[in-house]
């Protein structure tokens, strides 16, 4: 039987790394991390959203990826 491997929540593009970087840059924080929330939307389904956030919840995801830090809000708190 082999191991299940589990898929990280999200993937970036060098491009969009770059666009995060330069966005945090102008916030001059350097403890901040992009923070992607999921929201319901009512009859339209789920909606997405982002911030800046220096704080990571117990069940928050932490991604590192092209050089940045993502928060990824676990799912089953929006299901």
């Amino acid at each position: 039987m082999s191991a299940v491997q589990q898929a990280a929540p999200i993937e970036l593009t060098p491009s969009a790394a770059e666009k995060i970087r330069e966005l945090l840059a102008e916030e001059a924080d350097d403890d901040l991390c992009l923070r992607v929330f999921v929201t319901g939307g009512g009859c339209s389904g789920f909606q997405y959203g982002f911030t800046f956030d220096d704080e990571q919840a117990e069940d928050d995801a932490l991604i590192g990826q092209e050089g940045v830090r993502v928060l990824v809000e676990d799912r089953k708190s929006v299901v």
